[in-house]
């Protein structure tokens, strides 16, 4: 999902030092990463009576800033006595959703204790093609107070997306979307009508050579700033134009369909032909924002987190500018997932279930951060409460929403689209130039995908999953 705070770094609650990445070690190291766990209602005590019974060390990681979840670590200790819950923040700032992939399975396979795991739809592919994560369905069977909650306060689209073969592989806890944040203040000021909902590209256009101002000098003001990378962040730019970069089961490339040329043409004009936007390599988006040096930009619900912060409150939310088709926005969602590998698995389950609840979603919202899955929060005035008039945008928007291509090799792929946009934006190849030499890796990636051959640092994707086949 996708795109939560890419800029936080790894940070944890306990006193002990920031776990350090390891490379890939042998497939003796792999299998003992993968040591099997005991299923939901078993007992591993080999019978007799019980000894007096310790606490359970429980490693949960997440990309969500910590800060966040220090509410939910002070009330684990009276709401979950006989567990001991350390709570790491994984890095996702280098790579995205992609990096950050890499990195949960680097831990895994160098024999880090991991039990439960946050991961987004962009690397539910990943994790469950290597099995590191362990389907959640009997669990949920066996508890049905969280099956009612599973059932029905989660809207059906954010469940399905992590989904993997019909099974259910994690608790959805948040997603996003990608929105248009305008800055009230200098439309006013440039006697703009804010966007209206259904508003084009041509319309668009239009406000941007309007409000922007750019002369080269430190005064500058941008009418518009977007990612230029990530599947997630350029998602609804194509979907708006009835394209995508890959097909619509995310197993083929789509980058010679016109249309994404059409797309990407128009964003590159923007910076190089309109000069209404700054080349997004470098672009500190969030402190321009804030400081009025930019007028326009696309984020989800988590830079509200930013805006409160920084006390900032002229601004308001719209649908982005749709060039074919209906209103389109992109939707990614992330959960809360029991590691295969997990001793522990009936505890492992408690801490799942404890940090998808109210309490924890409340804290977020209130931290400005992801959409929360459960409707019952979003629909709270709370959810209104900290943000901008048109928040219920957000998860109304999920009747128009389209899930970001997330295919299993999706750390291979977005890095490849990434380094591709960027010759655009630099004005180093014309799109059709770059369009070519990305689809020629893309489809590339995808055949040895299809032949069980894509790798990971080195190790192929067939050999960690027979590693990791000890944990099923």
């Amino acid at each position: 999902m996708s795109g939560l705070n890419e800029l936080m770094e790894k940070r944890t609650l306990s006193r002990r030092e920031l776990l350090r990445w390891t490379a890939f070690a042998s497939t003796g190291a792999l299998l003992a990463a993968c040591a099997p766990g005991v299923a939901p209602g078993a007992t591993s005590d080999g019978g007799g009576a019980a000894p007096a019974k310790a606490k359970v060390r429980i490693v949960a990681t997440t990309q969500m800033p910590i800060d966040q979840w220090q509410p939910a670590i002070e009330r684990a200790v009276d709401q979950l006595p006989d567990i001991d819950l350390l709570l790491t923040q994984t890095n996702i700032s280098e790579g995205g959703w992609a990096g950050y992939s890499d990195r949960i399975v680097t831990q895994i396979a160098g024999g880090e204790q991991l039990d439960v795991i946050m991961i987004a739809i962009e690397g539910l592919g990943l994790l469950t093609d290597k099995k590191i994560l362990a389907p959640l369905d009997d669990y949920f069977l066996a508890d049905p107070a969280e099956k009612e909650i599973l059932d029905n306060d989660i809207h059906p689209v954010l469940r399905e997306m992590l989904q993997v073969d019909g099974k259910q592989m994690e608790y959805p806890f948040s997603w996003n979307n990608m929105v248009m944040y305008y800055n009230t203040a200098i439309f006013e000021e440039a006697g703009v009508e804010p966007p209206s909902r259904d508003w084009n590209w041509e319309d668009f256009l239009d406000t941007c050579l309007k409000v922007a101002n750019v002369k080269g000098g430190a005064d500058d003001r941008y009418a518009y700033s977007f990612w230029g990378s990530g599947m997630f962040g350029m998602a609804a730019w194509y979907f708006n134009n009835d394209t995508s970069p890959l097909n619509d089961t995310w197993t083929e490339s789509n980058l010679m369909d016109p249309k994404v040329a059409e797309t990407l043409q128009f964003l590159a004009d923007l910076i190089l032909k309109h000069r209404v936007s700054p080349n997004p390599q470098g672009w500190e988006e969030w402190a321009q924002f804030h400081a009025g040096h930019l007028a326009m930009r696309t984020c989800g619900r988590w830079c509200i987190s930013g805006s409160l912060n920084e006390g900032f409150t002229t601004y308001d939310l719209q649908y982005q500018p749709h060039r074919a088709g209906p209103i389109k926005t992109v939707a990614g969602t992330d959960g809360w997932g029991i590691a295969s590998a997990t001793k522990t698995p009936e505890e492992a389950w408690a801490v799942t279930k404890f940090l998808s609840n109210k309490d924890a979603s409340m804290d977020m919202t209130r931290s400005g951060g992801n959409i929360p899955a459960l409707r019952s929060v979003a629909e709270m005035p709370l959810f209104a409460e900290y943000g901008p008039p048109n928040t219920a945008i957000f998860y109304e928007s999920l009747d128009y929403a389209k899930t970001v291509p997330s295919p299993k090799n999706f750390n291979i792929v977005d890095p490849i689209l990434n380094r591709h946009y960027q010759t655009i934006w630099n004005g180093e190849k014309s799109v059709e130039e770059a369009l070519a030499a990305a689809d020629a890796e893309v489809r590339a990636e995808m055949e040895k995908l299809q032949a069980g051959r894509s790798s990971f640092a080195g190790v192929s994707v067939g050999a960690v999953a027979m590693a990791c086949d000890c944990a099923q």
